[in-house]
């Protein structure tokens, strides 16, 4: 499922000797692993920071003081370890989580790794409008616009939304002395009843990591460098690594997504209405539930349920097997588009993602919407494609737009089955959701940021291997674009 890794075992791969063999590598390094990604900081209260290199020739500077905030960044086993005192309301001295990622200028300073994804590569700004069907303007972007670059990212988390601003202030602080510039800052909210702002519980279904979650049967390599996607699997390594910098990091997606909550319902609503000679006694809320695939409380839509049964927790153990007319559940419903679960689809490997968000801004606020935060090992196998074959089309994995968060230049149109039988909605080239601002970076273990600051392992052969890996993967990209034409 990734298809820029070798496995880290071709020549134009390999590390030097300071890398743990790759084949020892079972046990996954919860002290190194930043604790945003595996199990997530899920606190009331995030800051995110974007910092942006004032001058390219102060980025040893920069390198320095990440690899000096390397002690203070917050692993798995910190966050597993501190749960319950951070979710203490009465301690005198609120904690808070760090974490911290890096965008293509940092990694290319570091001149001795290359990370083979195109995505990261790339850039969302550059890849946004044909990949991501995104088509507002990058220069306004409140987050990553095009003269703002997103060099660094920082997250702090707290239960206490004094302790996460005080946290971002001493590190911003102290990053401006580095030669940073602080390009954007907002902190995030936890909604009550952990929904998002259109009204529906959020996070619900979340991919389980085989040797982290109970029951877990997703590889770590998935979602972390180093680790088999798959038993039996080589470790995922797409990269040319000379300082063993890469394992244990991630590839994080950031997205800031403002929804537009008034004209969503609206449109619910109305089409209620429009079509109530086929479904005598549609709602509003019963066809957005419908186009979600799950009621506000997150339980999973139902022939014959025309109101919000409740219960909490939700459930998340069933899948599309026994529905695979789409009768209950729409092919297209959002939840049915990024995950077909065991049901009917086209494709056999399905994409996950461990995704962090949560909402800014409040309800009553004009601009409000969701932080996405989401982190993979692939983002075009991954983020990408979820966004560009699934949520953005209309035939995979099934038949339908998405029509909550899918992006499109034309109508995009979904069949729910009423009493009668199917009965197609159409958005009417209306979106309800705007994207202001995103970038993508690599967050990597707290071990490879602590040696930022060293001098790159010189190699003649680095300069060689990139180039022959740039080739390989654009001769890759190019036979993946036309085969997927035809």
């Amino acid at each position: 499922s990734n298809a820029w890794s070798c496995g880290g075992t071709a020549d134009c791969c390999r590390t030097s000797k300071r890398l743990t063999p790759l084949s020892k590598m079972t046990a996954l390094a919860l002290d190194d692993i930043q604790g945003m990604i595996l199990g997530g900081f899920n606190t009331d209260f995030q800051t995110m920071a974007a910092l942006t290199l004032v001058d390219p020739d102060r980025l040893a500077d920069a390198l320095t003081w990440l690899a000096g905030l390397a002690p203070t960044i917050t692993s798995v086993t910190m966050v597993k370890q501190t749960r319950d005192a951070i979710k203490d309301a009465a301690v005198a001295d609120p904690p808070y989580w760090l974490g911290v990622a890096v965008g293509k200028r940092v990694v290319e300073g570091l001149r001795d790794l290359f990370i083979r994804d195109a995505a990261f590569n790339g850039g969302m700004v550059a890849r946004g409008p044909s990949i991501l069907g995104d088509h507002s303007d990058a220069a306004t972007w409140t987050l990553g616009a095009i003269n703002d670059p997103v060099d660094i990212f920082l997250i702090i988390g707290a239960n206490d939304r004094a302790a996460a601003e005080a946290g971002a202030d001493q590190a911003v602080a102290n990053a401006k002395a580095s030669g940073l510039r602080l390009s954007y800052r907002e902190t995030g909210v936890r909604l009550p009843g952990e929904r998002e702002h259109f009204g529906f519980r959020d996070g619900i279904s979340q991919p389980k990591v085989a040797g982290f979650d109970p029951g877990g049967v997703l590889g770590a390599g998935n979602f972390v460098f180093g680790y088999p996607a798959k038993a039996g699997g080589s470790p995922v390594l797409p990269v040319i690594d000379h300082r063993s910098l890469a394992p244990n990091g991630s590839l994080l997606v950031v997205r800031r997504l403002r929804q537009d909550v008034t004209a969503f319902h609206n449109f619910c609503s109305s089409e209620a209405k429009r079509i109530a000679g086929l479904w005598p006694g549609l709602t509003g809320d019963h066809l957005a539930a419908l186009i979600v695939g799950r009621w506000p409380s997150g339980a999973p839509v139902r022939m014959g349920v025309t109101q919000d049964p409740g219960g909490d927790p939700p459930s998340d153990e069933f899948d599309f097997r026994e529905d695979p007319d789409a009768s209950h559940c729409p092919f297209a419903a959002h939840i049915r588009k990024v995950n077909p679960r065991a049901g009917a689809r086209d494709e056999v490997d399905v994409p996950r993602l461990l995704r962090r968000g949560l909402p800014f801004g409040l309800p009553e606020e004009e601009d409000h919407g969701l932080l996405f935060l989401a982190f993979q090992s692939s983002i075009p196998d991954q983020f990408e494609k979820l966004t560009r074959k699934w949520m953005n089309g209309a035939i995979s994995p099934n038949p339908g737009n998405d029509l909550l968060v899918g992006r499109s230049l034309s109508e995009r149109t979904m069949n729910i089955i009423g009493p009668a039988g199917p009965i197609a909605i159409s958005d009417g080239g209306k979106q309800w959701i705007e994207p202001t601002g995103g970038a993508y970076l690599f967050a990597p273990g707290k071990g490879a940021l602590a040696r930022f600051g060293d001098s790159p392992t010189v190699s003649p052969l680095y300069g060689v291997q990139r180039f022959i890996a740039q080739n390989l993967d654009r001769a890759a990209a190019m036979l993946s674009s036309a085969i997927g034409r035809h």
